[in-house]
C-alpha cells in the first residue's frame, strides 16, 4: 500500500501522511484519521526508503560466531532488548565460526551503510584491527578487550580465578585444565592465566597443572578429558573454560567411573542453560552475557548519536568490563 492510498482513505493529502509517518508537525484531527487508516489497514511504512530520503540508516548489523551457544542467545536477547523500543532495524550476520565470513559481514554492513555495528569478538586477527581503524561506521565489540575499538568485556582471569579458588578450596591439588584454543584471548588465554594465579596464591606449581586446548563443543570437552585421563594423569579437580566443555569432560568422567564431586570436583566459567540440566548440575562463574548486549547497543546508540552532531568525528573508544557471580551447585 502506498502513502497516496492511506491519504485518500483518511481524507487527507499525502504530505500529511508523510509528515504522520515522520514524526512532523499534524494536527490532532489530521493525526487520528491517519492513525486509523493505519490500524486498520496494517499499513507498514517502509523503513528503508524513508532512511535513504534522510540520509541515514535505521538499521544495526550484529555478527557473532555461531548461534547454537547460551552466551550468543543471551547476548542477542539483551541486543534485541534494547534496540527494539530505539526504532532500528537488526541486521543478523552468523559467521559459523569463520573468520573470513565474519569479515566480510562486517564489511558489507559498511559499505551498506548502517548507522553502527555490534560484533562479539572471539578471534580479533590484525585484519580485523585494521577494520576498526579505518571503519566509518560506529562499532562496538563484546566479549573482546582491545584498544582500537569501543568493547563491553568480562572479567575472564578474575573468573577463572574465582572458580579455580573455589575447586582448591575444597582441597583439590591434582588440577586439570580444559581449555579453550588461546587466540581467542578473553577466553583461551585469560581464563588460562586466571587459574595458574589461584594456583600461586595456593602455594601450588602451576607447571603442574595438565592442560589441554580444545573447540567449543561439548564432544570437545570429551575429548579433552579423554587426552588428559589417556596421558595417565588423573585429577581430582578439572576447570573447564566453558560450561559447553565441562559437560562434555563430565561425561567422560561418569563414563569412566569417577565420581562427581566424590572423586573429580568439575567447575566452569559461563554461567548458561547447560549447567542446569546436567546431573550433578555444575558448578561455574556466571558471566553476564545479556546485561553485555543491553550495554553494547547503548553504547552504540551514543556513539551513533555523536557521529551525527559531530561529522566526519569518531567517538573516542571507550571500555567496560562487566562483572562475574559464583554459582555453587552440585559437581564441586
Amino acid at each position: 500500500m502506498k502513502i497516496s492510498e492511506i491519504a485518500a482513505l483518511a481524507g487527507v493529502s499525502s504530505a500529511a501522511v508523510s509528515r504522520y509517518l515522520n514524526g512532523g508537525s499534524i494536527s490532532e484531527e489530521k493525526k487520528e484519521k491517519i492513525r486509523k487508516v493505519i490500524e486498520e489497514t496494517g499499513y507498514v511504512p517502509n523503513v528503508a526508503a524513508r532512511s535513504l530520503r534522510q540520509q541515514r540508516s535505521n538499521s544495526i548489523g550484529v555478527v557473532v560466531p555461531k548461534i547454537n551457544s547460551d552466551s550468543v542467545s543471551n547476548l542477542l536477547e539483551g541486543v534485541s532488548s534494547v534496540l527494539s523500543k530505539s526504532g532500528y532495524l537488526t541486521i543478523f550476520g552468523n559467521a559459523g565460526n569463520d573468520k573470513k565470513q565474519e569479515l566480510d559481514y562486517l564489511r558489507m554492513m559498511q559499505e551498506a551503510r548502517l548507522a553502527g555495528i555490534i560484533l562479539m569478538g572471539t578471534v580479533l586477527t590484525p585484519s580485523h584491527i585494521r577494520f576498526f581503524k579505518e571503519s566509518t561506521r560506529p562499532i562496538v565489540v563484546c566479549g573482546q578487550n582491545h584498544p582500537s575499538v569501543s568493547c563491553i568485556y568480562h572479567d575472564d582471569r578474575r573468573a577463572a580465578r574465582e572458580i579455580a579458588r573455589h575447586i582448591i578450596g575444597k582441597g583439590r591439588r591434582k588440577l586439570a585444565y580444559v581449555g579453550a584454543v588461546e587466540t581467542d584471548v578473553s577466553v583461551g588465554l585469560n581464563r588460562r592465566i586466571g587459574v595458574e594465579e589461584a594456583m600461586l596464591e595456593a602455594g601450588m606449581n602451576p607447571a603442574d597443572l595438565m592442560r589441554t586446548q580444545v573447540h567449543f563443543t561439548v564432544d570437545e570437552g570429551r575429548k579433552g578429558m579423554n587426552e588428559i585421563l589417556d596421558g595417565g594423569f588423573v585429577p581430582d579437580g578439572v576447570i573447564c573454560a566453558t560450561d559447553t566443555l565441562a559437560v562434555g569432560a563430565m561425561k567422560t568422567l561418569q563414563e569412566r567411573a569417577f565420581g562427581i564431586p566424590e572423586q573429580v570436583s568439575v567447575g566452569a566459567i559461563g554461567g548458561g542453560l547447560a549447567g542446569t540440566i546436567i546431573s550433578p548440575t555444575l558448578t561455574t562463574v556466571q558471566l553476564f552475557h545479556r546485561e553485555s548486549g543491553e550495554r553494547a547497543v547503548q553504547l552504540l546508540l551514543s556513539m551513533i548519536e555523536y557521529s551525527r552532531e559531530h561529522p566526519g568525528e569518531r567517538m573516542p573508544p571507550t571500555h567496560t568490563m562487566l562483572g562475574y557471580k559464583l554459582l555453587e551447585r552440585e559437581s564441586v
